[in-house]
């Protein structure tokens, strides 16, 4: 299922809530937009190839979630999967539960995998690039929004060392909030 407002044939395919089996969110609050912010995460889990390992793993995190950590959803606003497809989580417009301090005013997008060692894959990083130039054409996300690694706000390795080296290369990147 597509989803893109705009009819961006720029923008990646997104796998909607629907699309991967997703349970209702427990409640709702929403963004304000345009975001200021996105911060990279890595999930720490095993990597997925295909769109139905990669939904399975999506569902698998949001049990966690809610199960678990008794989250009302979802933690990451979007998450690419290995397959290069991105899997809508709270989407561009609800507030997620990413990164504590930020959740408002950033949206919280993770790759699915464990980036300490390597780098995901380049269907993975195209993925996440066409997202963000997405957002920003759609007006979701800043013209000017900074790019944040998940460990420059909360004690933590994520996005993974290898990842995090990585994306201080991309135009966005922003070294202080």
């Amino acid at each position: 299922m597509r989803m893109d407002p705009m009819g961006n044939d720029n923008c990646p395919h997104i796998v909607s809530r629907a699309g991967w089996g997703a349970r209702p969110s427990k409640e709702v609050e929403y963004m304000i937009i345009p975001v200021q912010y996105v911060v990279i995460i890595h999930t720490t889990t095993p990597e997925c190839t295909t769109a139905s390992k990669c939904a399975a793993r999506v569902a698998g995190l949001q049990a966690y979630y809610m199960d678990t950590l008794h989250y009302i959803d979802i933690g990451e606003n979007f998450l690419i999967g290995g397959d290069g497809r991105v899997y809508e989580g709270a989407g561009w417009h609800r507030v997620g539960a990413h990164t504590k301090g930020y959740n408002t005013m950033a949206l919280g997008i993770a790759l699915i995998g464990n980036f300490n060692d390597k780098l995901p894959p380049k269907v993975q990083l195209e993925a996440l690039k066409k997202l963000l130039e997405c957002g920003v054409k759609m007006g979701e996300l800043d013209p000017d929004f900074k790019l944040l690694a998940h460990r420059q706000l909360v004690a933590t390795e994520s996005p993974g060392m290898t990842l995090f080296l990585e994306l201080q290369n991309w135009p966005e990147w922003a070294e202080h909030v």
